[in-house]
């Protein structure tokens, strides 16, 4: 029985394997090219979709970082803003101690007004401040609102909100990068306590208040204290509150007033007639505190009351100073936070760049063997086809 020889099978097979070994010549061609071990996802399935996910996480630190960028400018900014305004607090504090002098003459104590005027005014355009995106600084989550507006009398409003702006720069770590205008310059912790002292002085008085505290956070009266002298030279005062009168006694500066949980201590030489009229409040405004100084700049030193109520400013802007240096830290926190969490994205970018070389990085030296190798293959291939392609049977006949 005689069986059908195709030349065309023979053909056909050595064909294939060239076209083989070239697709294989060529791969390691595009190796070498890229250095890159991993072309495709067909060379590796497995290696290639680790590869994404820790191409993915480098990217994500990426993002991380670029926002550290943007938060660490954000807060430089806003830390500047913050020092100016410190000094601006510190300057108008000087200022007012000037004015508490009483041998100045009354040219003297106009400049110090007009200077006091002038730091007020270039307090409150700081305070309105714009970043680098058009944003206002100090408006807490409302950017686009202007934070503080004057009135005519001089009362300095607040427009924006309570909160921060922050921006994710971990997956779980958030940081402000802005203060709401309300915490930094409205919502100041009372140097005195909690009430506003209003005094009513008699000549030659130096009374001031050194603390008024309340334990009953829930009374809201205004008290008001009194002294007169009595007959074994000693100071005996009555305690009002809301205009009753509720204790009378005999002063002790050691022991202050006390009255159920108000606690009263002051300082200072009394003179009988001095009064001290108590308003509940546990925060200060330096705007306040600004208007109220303005108010003041042009009395006459020589009035007690007014004195008094100067070095109350006087008390009430280094409370400021105390409070924005106080923010201040609490800035250079965050920017620590900044500098540790970009170090450790920096850290973990190193390792997964290890990682992903591992993975996809070409051996140069194995892939040149493996070049040669089939290289020298599809040379062999190549003279078989020439060989198999002139065989057929017609030689043969």
């Amino acid at each position: 029985m005689l069986n059908r020889i195709s030349s065309f099978h023979n053909y056909q097979a050595v064909q294939n394997d060239i076209s083989r070994q070239e697709a294989k010549v060529h791969h390691n061609s595009a190796q070498l090219a890229s250095g890159k071990k991993l072309l495709t996802a067909g060379d590796d399935p497995v290696a290639a979709l680790y590869a994404q996910n820790l191409t993915q996480k480098k990217e994500e630190l990426r993002q991380y970082t670029d926002t550290i960028t943007l938060a660490r400018n954000r807060l430089e900014r806003h830390e500047v803003a913050i020092a100016n305004a410190e000094q601006f607090a510190d300057d108008a504090k000087r200022s007012v101690m000037e004015m508490i002098n009483g041998s100045l003459a009354p040219e003297d104590r106009y400049a110090h007004a007009q200077d006091l005027k002038g730091i007020a005014s270039n307090f409150l355009n700081l305070t309105n401040m714009l970043d680098e995106s058009g944003n206002y600084l100090f408006s807490g989550t409302k950017p686009k609102t202007q934070p503080f507006f004057k009135s005519n009398d001089g009362t300095v409003a607040y427009a924006g909100d309570e909160y921060q702006r922050k921006l994710k720069v971990s997956g779980s770590i958030e940081v402000a990068v802005n203060d709401a205008g309300s915490k930094l310059f409205t919502e100041i912790k009372n140097p005195f306590g909690d009430y506003d002292p209003q005094y009513a002085l008699q000549e030659g008085s130096e009374l001031l208040l050194s603390q008024a505290t309340n334990t009953n956070y829930t009374d809201p009266a205004t008290y008001e204290v009194s002294f007169s002298a009595s007959a074994n030279g000693q100071y005996n005062y009555q305690l009002s509150k809301d205009g009753s009168v509720v204790k009378n006694a005999q002063f002790d500066p050691s022991e202050g007033i006390k009255y159920e949980g108000v606690d009263i201590q002051i300082r200072g030489q009394l003179k009988s007639g001095d009064v001290i009229t108590l308003e509940p409040k546990k925060t200060i405004s330096i705007f306040d505190s600004f208007k109220k100084a303005s108010e003041l700049a042009l009395n006459d030193v020589a009035d007690a009351s007014t004195t008094a109520e100067l070095q109350q400013v006087t008390d009430e802007f280094h409370a400021a100073f105390i409070h924005l240096s106080q923010a201040r830290a609490e800035v250079g926190t965050r920017q620590n936070t900044l500098d540790q969490q970009e170090q450790q994205h920096q850290d973990f970018d190193l390792t997964l760049s290890k990682s992903l070389s591992s993975i996809e990085d070409l051996d140069y030296a194995q892939a040149v063997i493996e070049f040669n190798e089939n290289t020298r293959a599809l040379q062999a291939s190549q003279q078989a086809f020439g060989k198999v392609k002139d065989i057929t049977l017609f030689n043969y006949v």
